[in-house]
């Protein structure tokens, strides 16, 4: 499960590497959409808990699987609550309720700008330039993100589905707080250690006050739907997405890896359509494109530099 090194991709590797990357791409994309079903029969807080109780079986079960539980230092302590609070009470609730009331891929295009936010924070705390391109790539992003938000302009603020991409926003900042606040316990314990660690103390922390909701939560209109949303969220969206995102960064660069964020909206909105029975407008579609070309600037030079040898390791 070491993430800091890639192996080089042989020509019997590059299938598994396509099948990994179609997997993870698969999953994160569809989540969106299960979650948006499971959400209209359980409410959001006591699907929460059902999808954390059964998140933190899987984390706890893949910690010792990965032998991934690290001796944290007294002194980081304080660190690793306030960003398990920020991961998963925070991020995560804000999140179910944001996607209660908007669209999948409304939700998708929002998270897919994480790194937008996570920059504009980075270079706040002064760990990094807000390069040329950078600018360029934040504008495309965030225009693009207006126009899938406001509809083109026509958009009713009071709407369920403007309160949730609100929602959804909130929830896109807290987690790119928490991506780079996150950072030197990444660096100083290993990302799969840190990770798991930080999540399951943020699921702790959270189940004492979703219990009640999940009590009172009406169980005779939960269908094989609302269930099948939490194993899938709770399962394979917290910890089989998780080790497959370890695996592909087993075989390439993690600079290379930013490629699979880009499809995922699409996966989602492309789900959407047919299952939730989303409508998808020319804004959706311009505004969709927009988001996907300002993240892939984000990393442009480094993706140039890396393209041909992303291209040799999958396709040979």
């Amino acid at each position: 499960m070491d993430s800091s090194s890639s192996k080089p991709v042989h020509a019997n590797g590059r299938l598994s590497l396509l099948g990994l990357m179609g997997v993870h791409i698969t999953l994160t994309g569809g989540g969106y959409v299960v979650n948006k079903l499971a959400l209209r029969e359980f409410h959001p807080l006591a699907f929460g808990f059902w999808r954390l109780i059964i998140g933190l079986i899987g984390l706890l079960l893949l910690t010792k699987w990965a032998s991934a539980w690290p001796k944290i230092e007294k002194r980081d302590w304080t660190r690793v609550i306030l960003l398990a609070a920020v991961a998963v009470p925070v991020n995560q609730l804000i999140y179910l309720y944001g996607m209660s009331m908007t669209v999948p891929s409304h939700a998708s295009l929002l998270y897919g700008t994480t790194a937008v936010f996570a920059l504009f924070l980075s270079a706040a705390l002064g760990y990094e330039r807000i390069m040329r391109h950078k600018v360029l790539a934040i504008a495309v992003s965030l225009s693009g993100l207006a126009l899938v938000v406001t509809r083109g302009g026509q958009f009713d603020v009071n709407s369920s589905v403007f309160t949730g991409d609100v929602l959804i926003f909130a929830a896109v900042l807290a987690w790119a707080t928490y991506t780079v606040l996150g950072k030197p316990l990444v660096i100083k314990y290993g990302a799969v250690p840190a990770t798991c660690v930080l999540l399951i103390v943020g699921t702790v922390i959270s189940l004492p006050f979703l219990i009640t909701s999940a009590v009172h939560q009406d169980y005779s209109g939960i269908t094989w739907i609302g269930w099948g949303g939490a194993l899938y969220s709770g399962l394979l969206l917290t910890v089989v997405a998780y080790i497959v995102w370890y695996r592909i960064l087993s075989k390439i660069d993690p600079s290379q890896v930013a490629i699979l964020t880009t499809p995922q909206p699409v996966v989602a909105t492309f789900l959407s359509s047919f299952f939730v029975g989303e409508v998808i407008g020319w804004p959706l579609v311009i505004g969709g494109l927009l988001v996907i070309i300002g993240v892939i600037l984000m990393d442009a030079p480094a993706f140039v530099r890396r393209a041909g040898e992303f291209r040799r390791k999958v396709v040979g």
